[in-house]
């Protein structure tokens, strides 16, 4: 086999989520978030190189010779977009393909809050979305845009560094931007946005000061405006926002948060208990007058208090999360014990 398109057919048709590519290996490919390795020989290194040349413009594989790594996007069919990443490995090439799924599903088809789903439905105010790395932060994202694009007559632009989910107008205009292709980086197309007077506003991921200094201006002056993070509890996203608005400690900065934030939603995939894919576990902070006063004062420590609170409506914590998915039976006591923080509350 010595041409990507054979196998990247196999996997949609078998469902795979991705493919991953490596000298000393057969392809194996992820489905329902376990690993199978295709029934061949283990590749060579000519073998790899070139079954991933085989998806590269000829400008692609000079860049990633010369830079070393590269992402790049494939289309299979007007259905299958791929997202890849190549890159070299003990003086070879190496690539992981991600199928994305043909249609954007709605956050309740993925078993996400509808508290998150309501917040997406303002008009103004801030929207983030925290998760690590591969834990469907730009999946959910995707939704909650498709949610807008099913509900609302509504501009909505979105600036990503890949564009993952192509959007069809439904009732909004989405306008889709990749970091890159489309314009040279995320603040300048923010820059941009303030002139372009979307509804609403999406970025994926939110990582630079520049860009945070901006997304709240945007989202002080009566727009949506809906961010990804890369941080795996809300508090965290929190105080990654303070950290990259430069000066943690500027009242200026923390009056515009308090005034703008909507929710902080932090998303982790679990291994659902038997097999058959990933459950979401969630820790939200839904900002109301109380917990708004509190980010304004800068007191991170009182807002980790008031989310363990039973009273406090539509917060909770990552742990309670996990443990209420354990008690419904979703996931086993490794996950629990893989991803829970207090692991004490398991014995009791």
């Amino acid at each position: 086999m010595d041409n990507i398109t054979e196998l990247l057919t196999f996997a949609i048709n078998n469902g795979a989520e991705q493919v991953l590519i490596s000298a000393g290996s057969p392809p194996v490919m992820r489905q329902k978030g376990e690993l199978v390795f295709a029934k061949m020989d283990a590749l060579t290194p000519e073998n790899a190189r070139t079954l991933i040349a085989s998806a590269l413009t000829s400008d692609q594989m000079k860049e990633l010779e010369d830079e070393r790594e590269l992402n790049f996007t494939c289309r299979m069919t007007e259905d299958h977009q791929v997202l890849a990443s190549a890159y070299f490995e003990r003086g070879g090439i190496s690539a992981v393909f991600r199928i994305v799924p043909p249609a954007v599903p709605l956050p309740t088809k993925l078993g996400l809050p509808s508290l998150m789903a309501d917040a997406a439905r303002a008009s103004e105010g801030l929207l983030v979305i925290a998760a690590p790395p591969g834990h469907g932060k730009s999946t959910a994202l995707a939704s909650l845009v498709e949610l807008i694009n099913a509900e609302r007559e509504a501009t909505v632009l979105t600036i990503e560094e890949r564009i993952g989910y192509p959007h069809v107008n439904k009732k909004s205009v989405v306008h889709q931007r990749e970091v890159g292709r489309d314009t040279p980086s995320f603040s300048s197309a923010l820059d941009a946005a303030m002139a372009q007077d979307p509804d609403v506003v999406v970025i994926d991921p939110m990582k630079d000061a520049g860009a945070v200094r901006r997304v709240l201006a945007l989202a002080g002056r009566g727009r949506l405006v809906i961010a990804s993070m890369e941080a795996d509890y809300a508090l965290e996203a929190l105080e990654k926002l303070l950290d990259a608005a430069e000066d943690k400690g500027s009242p200026g900065v923390r009056r515009q948060l308090a005034a703008s934030l909507i929710l902080v939603a932090a998303i982790r995939l679990l291994p659902r208990k038997g097999g058959g894919g990933r459950v979401p576990a969630t820790e939200l902070l839904l900002v109301n007058a109380e917990l708004a006063g509190l980010i304004r004062a800068g007191d991170l420590k009182a807002l980790a208090k008031r989310m363990t609170s039973p009273e406090e409506t539509g917060t909770w914590t990552m742990d309670s999360f996990i443990l209420k998915l354990h008690e419904r039976d979703l996931v086993d006591d490794e996950a629990v014990r893989r991803y829970l923080v207090d692991t004490s509350a398991l014995e009791s």
